[in-house]
């Protein structure tokens, strides 16, 4: 059975503190203080209405949970990160504290503070934590607790080049789940009856150094996608790469699509844009970002890469999504762009775009419909 991410919900009070205690106990503390801290600490409902939780479970049973909430303007405080002592070692923890990350980043915080167990401070140290300070603990008297904090890099980047090529191994997310992804797939046909499972691209390895973007591809049907991107992108090795066409307007507005409610988006804000398919693989075995770009901006909106100017290419990273984005420059206004893009979408057969959002100024983006790597574009782009 796959590895899936949910929210947390009171039921689940019972199974989060006995996580919580066999992770404490795992350390090998003294009987005495593991009794202290089992009457101390455990999971109550209030504490899951009162932080931000989610759980990883396999096959309905919880395996690892989180929780985080808000300390002071711009920090996320980790109050739990805790892995059943069976499912250490697989990157559950991993997974959690990187999806910690992207809800920082979503509520526009720039930095991530915990207080580690001792035991536990160089697993932090990996994932970029520092100790700012220390205190003593009480699990393990003459030894120190570190307090730590994460500042996170910035999510947009200029990009100089991409260098894409395409892989062919499959992607093993979908080989080890196909009977869970073709059963997922089934019922989300229920809800939207137009879903299509064509075959796309994900980007199953990357880097990004001085400005060149590099890494591989592997074919993967769209179930499969739109399962990990349901179970809350369990393979973190795996991410969704696509790419987005910015139409600033010759008065300085970025012009964003508002998805249509047949889509498996419906409602959600972002530039043009979409999956990467098997047509934008080239003949010699690399993948076109750029061209796919053109593509979709073409189908969605009327308008043409040879119409407008090229202008900055950008990749923007939001957890386990990335966008390539090219920014294109128009020579017409906003409001007279917005009726262009709306007449073409109402004429065409897939009508992806229900609406459009013209966006003059930071205020314009405090909409939660915008998706986060929309908005951190939109906050680069625009001036202060």
């Amino acid at each position: 059975m796959p590895l899936k991410l949910r929210s947390a919900t009171p039921a689940d009070a019972h199974d989060l503190t006995g996580i919580l205690h066999r992770a404490k106990a795992s350390w090998g503390y003294p009987e005495a203080k593991m009794t202290e801290f089992m009457e101390a600490w455990s999971i109550h409902e209030t504490t899951i209405r009162a932080l931000e939780m989610t759980v990883a479970e396999q096959d309905g049973i919880p395996l690892a949970f989180s929780g985080v909430t808000k300390e002071g303007e711009d920090t996320l405080l980790v109050n739990f990160l805790f892995v059943d002592p069976e499912a250490q070692g697989k990157g559950i923890g991993n997974l959690l504290l990187k999806r910690a990350e992207d809800f920082a980043r979503q509520k526009k915080l720039s930095r991530l503070s915990l207080e580690s167990d001792f035991h536990a401070g160089a697993f932090y140290e990996k994932h970029g934590f520092r100790t700012m300070a220390t205190r003593p603990s009480e699990m393990s008297p003459g030894k120190d607790i570190p307090l730590m904090e994460k500042v996170l890099p910035p999510c947009v980047h200029r990009v100089s080049k991409i260098d894409l090529t395409i892989s062919d191994r499959p992607w093993r997310f979908e080989i080890e789940n196909s009977a869970e992804i073709a059963e997922h797939f089934k019922e989300a046909q229920k809800r939207i009856a137009l879903l299509w499972n064509g075959r796309t691209l994900k980007l199953t390895g990357y880097e990004f150094q001085n400005g060149i973007f590099s890494g591989h591809c592997s074919e993967s049907s769209y179930a499969a996608h739109l399962a990990w991107r349901d179970w809350g992108a369990p393979d973190a090795s795996a991410f969704n790469l696509f790419g987005s066409a910015i139409i600033r307007s010759s008065d300085g507005a970025l012009l964003y699509g508002v998805m249509g409610s047949h889509t498996a988006t419906a409602g959600m804000i972002y530039p043009p844009g979409g999956n990467l398919d098997l047509n934008d693989i080239t003949p010699d075995g690399r993948v076109d970002v750029i061209s796919a770009i053109d593509r979709e901006l073409e189908e969605e909106t009327g308008l043409t890469g040879e119409t407008l100017t090229r202008a900055e290419l950008l990749a923007a990273f939001d957890g386990p999504r990335i966008s390539i984005a090219q920014v294109f420059d128009c020579t017409e206004r906003a409001d007279d762009l917005c009726q262009h893009m709306i007449e073409h979408s109402m004429a065409s057969e897939e009508q992806e775009l229900a609406d459009i959002r013209i966006i003059r100024s930071r205020t314009d983006l405090e909409d939660p419909a915008i998706v986060p790597f929309a908005r951190e574009i939109a906050e680069y782009l625009l001036p202060q």
